[in-house]
């Protein structure tokens, strides 16, 4: 079992050029026979809840456009022992991870495979949502859950998994956002996760 940390870790920074046959790997021939259904769009996230929704919608997914608005400008993510990654350190880890490039094994320094998919096995809240007051030191005038998480991290060959299995607060604010017609309309974002434990 591993913590979020780990998993970034893994994935945060690298970048690796491969070239095969003359051509770039990563482009590939057009698909013969390409999705001309265009994707559901995300729903607008006026509850914390239909919020969290999108962001488990976005990791499963492997969308780096819809996490990104999943996440407010000030997010945070607090690591068991206080490290603290903002959210341009989580954004560029998991445009990374999103991408399937392959990732530095923290403990052995081994060159990892890339992410292959990624299926959120336990997303369960196991508290209600509750206001966190102004005076809080980390994620003032917003609320907060406690959720059970198990993610399962496919690496690519689909032979090989990563597990994340802890326990983490979810803290989520919301804002009103201009329509552009005079009007506003309530939307939350995800404001920051402080890493608890593993069960």
């Amino acid at each position: 079992m591993l913590h979020k940390k780990w998993l970034l870790m893994m994935t945060a920074g690298l970048v690796l050029t491969v070239l095969a046959g003359g051509g770039c790997i990563f482009s590939p021939d057009p698909d013969p026979t390409p999705d001309t259904e265009p994707p559901e769009p995300y729903q607008w996230p006026d509850t914390a809840d239909k919020l969290m929704e999108n962001f488990e919608r976005s990791y499963i997914e492997m969308s780096i456009d819809a996490y990104r608005d999943v996440l407010h400008t000030d997010y945070k993510f607090i690591f068991i022992g206080n490290e603290t990654w903002y959210r341009d350190d989580d954004l560029a880890s998991t445009d990374n991870m999103f991408a399937g490039n392959p990732g530095i094994d923290p403990e052995t320094q081994e060159l990892k495979d890339g992410v292959q998919s990624i299926a959120i096995n336990t997303l369960l809240k196991q508290t209600p949502w509750e206001d966190v007051p102004a005076n809080d030191p980390d994620f003032p005038n917003s609320k907060k859950a406690y959720f059970q998480v198990l993610i399962i991290f496919t690496l690519d060959g689909g032979l090989n998994t990563i597990t994340v299995d802890s326990d983490q607060m979810f803290y989520v604010k919301s804002e009103e956002v201009d329509q552009g017609d005079g009007t506003t309309r309530t939307r939350f974002y995800l404001y920051g996760q402080r890493d608890i434990g593993e069960e």
